[in-house]
């Protein structure tokens, strides 16, 4: 019912304005495209892509001879296994039964093994047992005495009780081991008793430790004892060591000589020349002046400069030639751009047809009513011959057009306009 409440009070007028609506480009094929708009891969181009390597549960073929003429399903390969005996044919074989078997054991018994050890039975040595042997209780080898402990007690003995100090003793004296805690005993001869006897030496407590932290070698509550050596050793002792925000005496000093005497020679002013001016050099005022040729050519012909002063004159030869006339017939090596080819940008934004050949230029040629027709049709655009014709009209008006020839573009925008009109 909500569908019928609206009504077209004047369904002979012309609706105004112009329609945006094309064909299969609503929200719902944007969002759901349908399976046509996607041209697939053509057939010859398949084998070179991964996702015809991808497909799971079907046969990949190289790409080499995919084309090849390929045997039918049911063909098999390899070579068909002739008929051979049987495993149980095979096993037969050797066996004999009556008179063939009896000759064959006749043949077989004077063979060491087969007396010793017969097949089915067990190795015959041919000992001679006593008769005790042969009787049902009869058992070989010494029976082991019980013994007080299990070879489980005496591998993991338990622990004697701590008041058992024979026991404790005892398990001391087999496995060495201790009770947390417990001192060793080895039994030595002390003259002490290790009970109560400490062994090593203990420090008196300093009572002022930053001094003896600067004076290590001072005795408790004494100053460093003064110690008299040669001189030669102090000497040497000075030579080699490093000493304290000192350079390292490489036996160059002498007594004789001012600590503040500086070694060298110096300059003889600031006009004088140093290193540094003798790497960079100093340049007089023309040195210094810039180039005649900054910015400019000296050479006659090649100064970029307008006689009639125009700066906004372009130099050089552009890369697209629209100043040349085309040839009928361009050769290939011809290098020349005669404006016909596309730019970068048609590289880097394709149009929507270019991966079909189909340019934009294409859809403003003129065609004719017949083959407008032919195309339309073959898209889905199928009208009856008065319908047909008054789109026809409507593209020729829009395109001011006389003849019977209109554009693709013209004709897709009267569709637009017509095609909801029955």
């Amino acid at each position: 019912m909500a569908a019928n409440r609206t009504k077209d009070l004047f369904p002979g007028f012309k609706t105004a304005g112009a329609s945006t609506k094309l064909p299969d480009e609503s929200a719902m094929n944007c969002i759901k495209p349908k399976e046509n708009l996607n041209p697939g891969t053509p057939e010859h181009i398949k084998k070179y892509r991964k996702s015809y390597k991808n497909q799971p549960g079907s046969t990949i073929l190289h790409y080499g001879i995919y084309d090849d003429q390929k045997p039918p399903e049911t063909f098999v390969y390899g070579k068909k296994i002739e008929g051979s005996d049987h495993v149980q044919q095979v096993m037969d074989s050797g066996k004999t039964d009556g008179i063939k078997q009896m000759i064959n054991e006749i043949k077989e018994a004077k063979y060491h093994s087969r007396q010793v050890e017969p097949l089915g039975k067990r190795m015959e040595r041919n000992y001679e047992f006593p008769q005790e042997v042969h009787q049902d209780n009869f058992k070989f080898g010494v029976a082991t005495i019980n013994s007080e402990n299990t070879a489980k007690e005496v591998m993991f003995p338990q622990k004697p009780a701590v008041n058992d100090q024979a026991a404790h003793d005892q398990y001391v004296r087999s496995h060495g081991n201790y009770e947390a805690g417990e001192q060793k005993n080895r039994n030595y001869n002390w003259k002490v008793d290790p009970q109560q006897h400490r062994f090593g030496k203990t420090d008196k407590i300093a009572s002022n430790e930053v001094v003896y932290c600067l004076n290590q070698e001072a005795l408790q509550d004494q100053f460093p004892k003064t110690t008299i050596v040669q001189k030669k050793q102090e000497d040497f002792r000075n030579f080699k060591e490093d000493h304290l925000g000192l350079p390292k005496n490489l036996g160059q000093t002498n007594a004789k000589n001012n600590p503040d005497m500086v070694f060298g020679a110096r300059l003889g002013g600031p006009d004088e020349w140093n290193a540094g001016k003798c790497i960079s050099g100093e340049a007089t005022l023309k040195e210094v002046q810039t180039d005649k040729d900054l910015g400019k050519t000296n050479r006659f012909g090649f100064r970029n400069i307008t006689k009639d002063g125009d700066e906004n004159r372009v130099f050089g030869v552009p890369t697209i030639r629209n100043d040349i006339q085309k040839p009928l017939m361009k050769s290939i090596a011809d290098p020349n751009n005669y404006g016909d080819e596309k730019p970068a940008v048609n590289l880097l934004f394709p149009k929507k047809y270019d991966y079909m050949g189909v340019e934009q230029d294409d859809f403003k040629i003129k065609r004719h009513k017949y083959e407008i027709k032919d195309i339309f049709e073959k898209i889905g655009y199928k009208y009856k011959i008065g319908k047909f014709e008054g789109i026809f009209k409507r593209a020729q008006e829009i395109e001011n057009s006389t003849d019977n020839k209109v554009s693709c573009s013209s004709f897709l925008q009267a569709i637009q306009e017509m095609d909801h009109i029955e």
